[in-house]
């Protein structure tokens, strides 16, 4: 069978136009993954290697590796253990009309 390049985007886009379900979850992996880089972005600009967010945190440096991992989800007991080992904080705010392309919503 001959190699078909595929344009990813292109067929994300096509798959959640077609089926609600894999937009949904599309969109909610999203949102996962931007918050968890965000964090690790953060950690990394304050300086503070996975060992010392194991050692504050009392999870293991292999746990912490997972949570920065793509495609990991942590557990939120443990993603509020390393939020708080690094001096981390979330705000919960309402949305806004401009949030709305980033919104969990069912089409």
């Amino acid at each position: 069978m001959p190699f078909k390049k595929v344009n990813v985007r292109e067929e994300i886009k096509k798959r959640m136009e077609e089926d609600k379900d894999f937009k949904n979850a599309y969109i909610q992996a999203d949102r996962e993954f931007k918050l968890i880089k965000e964090v690790v972005q953060k950690r990394k600009e304050m300086g503070i290697s996975q060992n010392k967010i194991a050692e504050r945190s009392g999870l293991k440096q292999q746990v912490i590796s997972r949570i920065e991992k793509d495609g990991n989800s942590p557990t939120l007991r443990n993603f509020l253990k390393y939020l708080d080992a690094a001096d981390l904080t979330i705000k919960i705010e309402k949305k806004n009309a401009d949030d709305s392309a980033n919104k969990y919503t069912t089409v």
